[in-house]
């Protein structure tokens, strides 16, 4: 494949030390941010793994607990042990969906500032190159 003809504005652009330090911050500040999510999305991603490891222990205890209440009161094999066994994994189980919406939500948010800061970092960029090839045309005096 043919290598890309470099415009004059690109060339003109390279050469152009104060936009070329401004795109160099522009990166510096992307990579920190990248870094950054990196950091916060595996953070967000080990708390709800520590919090369903907690919650899955509990649980078992609880129904441990619950099917030792019922056999000491020697009503493990009635429909009221059943009943409340069924409505404590009903519990439990919105629990566990809280939690996981609670995860959602934060990487969406998550998602959500590292989509606004890169445009935010584009706007910036292209707004750079429009300042440099204003410079290079009042230099020309076009």
């Amino acid at each position: 494949m043919a290598k890309k003809k470099q415009s004059a504005s690109d060339k003109w652009l390279a050469g152009d030390t104060t936009y070329q330090q401004q795109l160099s911050n522009y990166n510096k500040s992307k990579s920190d941010y990248e870094s950054q999510y990196k950091r916060q999305t595996g953070i967000v991603n080990r708390d709800y793994a520590e919090s369903q490891r907690a919650m899955n222990r509990q649980g078992d205890q609880d129904r441990v607990d619950q099917k030792n209440d019922f056999a000491g009161r020697g009503i493990l094999k009635s429909g009221v042990f059943a009943k409340a066994l069924g409505d404590y994994n009903t519990e439990f189980q919105a629990k566990m969906k809280n939690l996981l919406t609670g995860k959602s939500d934060k990487l969406g948010d998550l998602s959500m500032q590292r989509t606004n800061f890169l445009r935010q970092l584009k706007l910036e960029q292209d707004a750079a190159r429009q300042d440099a090839l204003r410079r290079r045309s009042a230099k020309l005096g076009i």
